[in-house]
């Protein structure tokens, strides 16, 4: 028996059982019959299918199917494609029965639909053409869909390319002057106020193998985000609120400073005004997590590995963590994308492999190791990136475009296939008047045939 499964588009018929398994109500099916999923949401996706080629010539599905049965020569196919037009479903719809989340198409809407019945031979050929059509349609939508998979790895291969110094090779060459970063960081420490005593941050730490492993340009440095606090790189790095003092739902207000958690964070850019605000006693009562203009925040909790940069003044929840740079040491710009890079991604996933859910605690991103090249090739990086970034931006809004016009494409074909505008007219196809006449004539057959069969089962029952 075949059971009917949701796939896309179509229902697909399969996992065969034996009727004697059925224990419930079920809908029955021949080949040729149209199948309808009839409740939300499978009907507004527009499921349906064509049964075919079933063992016996029938099988049976849920009861949440309509069955159309098309007369002889109306086409099974041209029927298929009905049902998929947008102005039917949008008919069904209004036009739905039940209780919420379980509303239904009412057999009586299919009853009382009005069908377009184009001469037999002009149905065979707008099937034929809608084939043809759609098919080149799903194509486009397959090759569309693989777009924003290649944005994602060439957008990764710059990050790539960027922190480990061969995205800015050639300038390196031009500019061989270039004061080396480890010297910078020296001088920065040798005139900061002091290290950082900030508890928790530790005096040393060791370098991971893979990090002692990594190549850069020798005018580059690398240092653990505790080297970088400790000789002032890094004037700051700490992350939100918790316990007692993390704000309650009920103390947002609608007002007042943006309370950012990992979801306000995406694309290198931070959601001000779709975060939580807080203000008066409740913000008053707030301690640490209040990052300024130029921090880098970081998601280090659930949605682990997102960032960008702060453009205003806003305070952390317990999932994110700000880093406040020393501007002329290192741009907030390119530390961002160097912890979206591969090179910091690895040191957080072998973190995360250590516990049992996605969490990196400012503990241990003390002990992350940071790729630092010279100032002036920071900006000349930033400056690349984001060019090779807005090409991306921009491919990926044509691609936007493009779906959408594919995504209406389908309907277009649709509506004018059975506006009659999609094949030409042949005068020599016999007039849909007359297969309709048939289809009259037959249906009456059916009628009179029935209507004995059941006088006779009450005369045998009586009997």
């Amino acid at each position: 028996m075949p059971a009917v499964d949701e796939n896309g588009w179509k229902l697909k018929l399969s996992q065969k059982r034996p009727l004697s398994e059925v224990r419930k109500g079920y809908t029955h099916f021949v080949n040729g019959d149209v199948l309808f999923a009839k409740i939300t949401p499978c009907m507004e996706n527009g499921k349906a299918a064509v049964a075919e080629e079933l063992e016996n010539g029938f099988g049976c599905g849920t009861t949440e199917l309509h069955v159309i049965r098309p007369f002889q020569d109306i086409q099974s196919k041209f029927l298929y494609y009905f049902v998929h037009r947008e102005d039917f479903r949008k008919a069904a719809r209004q036009n739905m029965t039940g209780t919420a989340g379980q509303l239904r198409v009412p057999l009586s809407f299919l009853k009382e639909s009005v069908i377009p019945v184009p001469p037999a031979t002009e149905q065979i050929r707008i099937v034929a053409k809608l084939e043809k059509l759609l098919a080149k349609v799903d194509a486009c939508k397959e090759r569309l869909e693989k777009i924003p998979a290649i944005l994602k790895r060439f957008r990764q291969s710059v990050l790539a390319a960027a922190c480990s110094g061969s995205l800015t090779e050639d300038w390196r060459e031009n500019y061989p002057t270039t004061e080396r970063a480890g010297a910078m960081i020296e001088t920065i420490t040798r005139t900061s106020d002091g290290p950082r005593l900030r508890r928790g941050i530790p005096n040393e730490v060791p370098v991971p193998d893979d990090v002692r492993d990594w190549e850069m340009p020798d005018t580059w440095a690398s240092c653990s985000a505790a080297e970088l606090l400790k000789n002032g790189v890094l004037e700051d790095l700490k992350d939100g609120n918790h316990g007692a003092n993390h704000p309650k739902v009920t103390e947002f207000t609608e007002e007042g400073l943006a309370f950012i958690t990992a979801a306000q964070v995406n694309n290198f850019r931070i959601d001000y005004e779709g975060a939580y605000k807080i203000s008066g006693e409740p913000l008053n009562r707030l301690r640490v997590g209040f990052a300024k203009n130029g921090d880098v925040i970081y998601t280090h909790k659930g949605s682990v590995g997102r960032v960008a940069v702060a453009d205003r003044d806003c305070i952390l929840s317990p999932q994110t963590t700000y880093y406040r740079p020393r501007r002329d040491t290192l741009v907030p710009e390119y530390l961002m994308l160097f912890l979206a890079s591969k090179f910091f991604a690895q040191q957080v996933n072998a973190v995360k492999e250590q516990t049992t859910r996605d969490f990196v605690p400012i503990s241990e991103q003390y002990l992350l190791f940071h790729r630092i090249p010279p100032i002036n090739e920071q900006h000349e990086i930033v400056r690349r990136v984001e060019a090779l970034f807005k090409i991306a931006d921009d491919i990926e809004k044509r691609y936007q475009k493009a779906r959408v016009h594919v995504d209406k494409l389908t309907q277009s074909i649709l509506a004018k296939a059975f506006r009659g505008e999609l094949v030409p007219q042949d005068p020599n196809d016999e007039p849909a008047s007359e297969l309709l006449k048939r289809i009259q004539a037959e249906r009456k057959n059916q009628e009179a045939e029935a209507r004995p069969g059941r006088k006779s089962a009450k005369r045998r029952m009586r009997n």
